[in-house]
């Protein structure tokens, strides 16, 4: 499928909050409902290491984006401050629909990466596809695209985390795209996910 590739811009937000929620339903970001994915895009914009990228249709349908950050320590509790007011209003709805969200919510704002994140590594924190147009390739371009990106600004590794359980098709890409299973482990609430890695070459 042929694709035009760019960063997030402001008109995408929505647009890829209705996606997400429909390439991941049952998922933890999609269940937060689509208001609070709606503030996860948008952090994106003004954070000064968020590396994004947009495949877009001929017709400028959105139909997949990949977003991450070249320093992860504090990501997503920078993401949260920069925008305070709509995660707040976003976060309780969600925890009114779902109380347990609440504790995955707090780990997620003082998130720092793995152990032994160098400071050369960068996150791949989410990527999503349009189901229409799953299998055509535009999951790699993505992925490929934002690689080469985070590479030029200077990152040595990538690394993602994942789901290991009824996640087969998502493990499956990660693995036959070169990423490398580096750990698998357990979170405090019972939920086993698989860490991979990829080494990055500069351009």
């Amino acid at each position: 499928m042929t694709v035009s590739l760019g960063p997030l811009t402001s008109a995408d937000v929505r647009p890829l909050a209705r996606l997400h929620g429909a390439a991941f339903p049952g998922f933890f970001l999609s269940s937060l409902g689509e208001p609070f994915l709606v503030q996860f895009y948008r952090g994106f914009l003004t954070d000064e290491s968020a590396v994004t990228v947009v495949a877009r249709a001929e017709d400028g349908t959105v139909l997949g984006a990949v977003v991450g950050t070249t320093e992860p320590a504090g990501f997503f509790g920078r993401l949260v401050r920069s925008r305070w007011p709509g995660f707040a209003l976003a976060s309780c709805r969600a925890v009114l629909r779902n109380p347990k969200a609440l504790p995955r919510l707090l780990l997620a704002v003082r998130y720092r990466g793995p152990d032994d994140t160098a400071s050369g590594d960068a996150l791949l924190s989410s990527i999503c596809v349009d189901p229409t147009a799953q299998g055509a390739g535009v999951g790699r371009q993505l992925i490929a695209a934002w690689t080469d990106r985070i590479a030029a600004r200077g990152a040595d590794r990538a690394f993602l985390t994942t789901d290991a359980d009824d996640n087969d098709a998502v493990n499956h890409f990660y693995h036959e795209g070169g990423w490398t299973l580096a750990q698998t482990y357990r979170t405090r609430e019972g939920r086993l996910m698989n860490r991979y890695t990829t080494k990055l070459v500069s351009l």
